[in-house]
């Protein structure tokens, strides 16, 4: 399994965090390698779910994914499920006036040794790199 975590400080409170970060018509603009979310009705609640296109290292992958648990202003936790597999945390700390986020994204590519191949000299470099670039345009996008 692969495990990748970043943080950012966002000059911002959880609450305005979370109205872009939550909203699935906005997740798109923000999240690097979201080309498309498709949320059920009780998306973002726990145990709504949506249908991801996600393309990372020119592999485009199709997604379900399950919200695990949400707790307002504090954590945001859902399964993947497709060709890829695994869960992704985020939560939300504040610091003063700021909010530290931190996500963390732990997964599994499909095909057993050829999967784990292709994750290390490809995939996991630019899950990493756009897990680093998701927070940075979220950042951005909050702070105007």
């Amino acid at each position: 399994m692969t495990i990748l975590k970043k943080s950012i400080v966002i000059n911002a409170s959880t609450q305005a965090i979370e109205a872009i970060s939550l909203d699935p018509s906005r997740i798109p603009d923000w999240y690097a390698g979201i080309k498309s979310l498709q949320p059920d009705a009780v998306y973002p609640q726990a145990g709504g779910s949506a249908d991801i296109v996600y393309k990372s290292a020119g592999v485009t992958f199709k997604l379900k994914t399950t919200v695990l648990e949400f707790e307002q202003g504090r954590l945001f936790a859902h399964k993947m499920e497709g060709m890829m597999a695994g869960t992704y945390h985020t939560t939300f700390q504040p610091e003063g006036n700021a909010t530290k986020v931190t996500m963390r994204f732990d997964y599994e590519m499909p095909g057993a040794a050829l999967g784990k191949v292709l994750d290390k000299l490809v995939v996991e470099r630019m899950n990493a790199k756009n897990l680093e670039k998701s927070l940075s345009n979220l950042k951005s996008l909050v702070e105007g």
